[in-house]
């Protein structure tokens, strides 16, 4: 394809799903919400990721995979991430990528999806999750993960944390963890700036093997499929049933995301940035903000941590 368009200076706010910003804002309106954050990542989470992943994977540089290396470092300049974050190789048969860590996150990608994607759809994938990493979402999006253990080990230690989190709080941060993935799924698009890439990339994920099929005998068919789900409207389905049909999962369905980033794609707002061409209602908001003095990260005026690196505000 053509070369693609760097965004210089690109704001998360540009592309964020209304959802997603929806989403964090119930969940934030919860009391102690931040409090609770901050206490389960000190008590268990930072440690736990670090030994998890870092300690049994392995580490990509430019030297020993610089093909895949190379695709990090496309996706960092296009969407304007300063400091490229470390990336590994999970050791995991299933295609599953990741954004870990807070302070210094990093990201975390299995060989299945090195092995079944192309170097477009890879880019898509890292894309993705470095989307997670601008948006500030790794923090609370590491919790949402590892939520269910955590909760059964606070309630053996009695650290008061599995008091805290009620079904209320649960909900809301695995509903915000859904809703997060449109927001990610843009940032993909912002780099691959190919949806047919990203279509491709997500047909795999769904589960085609590929061995024994052609991916393009299924492009028509999960492109009609995303379509029907143009007049779909997630905030306002019935409050049950989007709770009940996702509550275990970690990720909207498949062509429901599909489908919003199609639209998304056709839109103006999607061709304004390509351009490079500001919205003056976005510039505005970013003009003055409380920003966290270690990452840069914007902040709210009553925020006591930082969410995407856990730092403390004074």
């Amino acid at each position: 394809m053509t070369e693609r368009i760097i965004l210089e200076e690109l704001s998360p706010k540009e592309y964020e799903h209304p959802l997603d910003r929806k989403a964090i804002n119930t969940l934030e309106a919860i009391p102690g919400v931040r409090a609770l954050v901050a206490k389960i990542w000190e008590k268990f989470l930072q440690k736990f990721l670090v030994l998890e992943y870092m300690g049994s994977s392995l580490r990509i540089t430019d030297e020993n995979y610089p093909d895949i290396y190379k695709l990090l470092e496309e996706a960092c300049l296009i969407l304007d991430v300063k400091e490229i974050p470390p990336l590994y190789l999970i050791n995991d048969p299933t295609m599953q990528a990741l954004a870990i860590g807070a302070s210094k996150p990093f990201i975390g990608i299995t060989y299945a999806l090195v092995e079944r994607l192309d170097s477009d759809e890879l880019l898509f994938v890292i894309a993705h999750e470095l989307g997670h990493i601008k948006s500030g979402h790794v923090l609370y999006y590491n919790i949402a993960i590892y939520l269910k253990p955590i909760v059964e080990v606070a309630s053996q230690l009695s650290l008061g944390i599995a008091g805290l989190v009620g079904g209320g709080f649960q909900i809301a941060l695995k509903y915000w963890q859904r809703m997060s993935e449109f927001t990610s799924d843009r940032a993909g698009l912002l780099v691959c700036q190919d949806p047919k890439v990203c279509i491709r990339a997500m047909i795999k994920i769904a589960g085609l093997p590929v061995d024994r099929v052609g991916i393009e005998a299924f492009e028509k068919s999960f492109l009609q499929q995303a379509k029907e789900f143009e007049d779909f409207d997630y905030g306002a389905m019935n409050k049950f049933v989007k709770v009940m049909s996702t509550y275990n999962n970690s990720h909207p369905w498949t062509v429901l995301r599909a489908s919003e980033f199609i639209k998304w794609e056709g839109s103006e707002e999607y061709k304004l940035i390509l351009k490079g061409e500001r919205n003056f209602d976005i510039e505005e908001n970013l003009e003055d903000f409380l920003a966290c003095t270690v990452c840069g990260n914007r902040l709210g005026d009553s925020d006591k941590f930082c969410g995407k690196c856990g730092a403390k505000i004074d």
